[in-house]
């Protein structure tokens, strides 16, 4: 007969952590400059949870902040931030990141705070950052 058991495991389950862990390999693949080295730190050696700046939620471990303030760091915004979908605060404040931001934050439902001053961001704010009932 047919093995359930087998057939459950070849379908792989994508875990919310995953799913986080990806929208911070695409943020880091998109920084062009980092001076400070603070990316080398994002590797697969720790959690993501513990990469400088990370901050999780303790029961699900999903990321609930992103603080990367005055760290040196330039490139464009990922639209896979839109992916972390615990996101309540996202700092970005004196750095030197450039090109707009993208539309995909809008769909950031528990996003509080999105400091971005001190950078180089520019083109219009995505209308969907509406949506964004809980930010400040």
């Amino acid at each position: 007969g047919l093995n359930l058991l087998s057939l459950a495991t070849a379908i792989p389950v994508v875990r919310g952590n995953d799913i986080d862990r990806h929208a911070l390999l695409q943020f880091k693949a998109k920084i062009t400059g980092d001076q400070l080295n603070i990316m080398e730190f994002w590797n697969s050696s720790i959690h993501f949870c513990q990469w400088i700046g990370v901050t999780c939620g303790r029961k699900h471990r999903r990321v609930t902040k992103l603080k990367l303030r005055n760290l040196k760091l330039s490139g464009s915004l990922s639209p896979y931030i839109g992916n972390l979908s615990f996101l309540r605060e996202f700092d970005l404040v004196d750095n030197s990141f450039y090109n707009q931001i993208p539309q995909e934050i809008g769909g950031l439902r528990r996003l509080e705070a999105l400091l971005l001053t001190n950078n180089s961001i520019s083109g219009e704010i995505p209308s969907n950052l509406s949506a964004c009932s809980k930010l400040i």
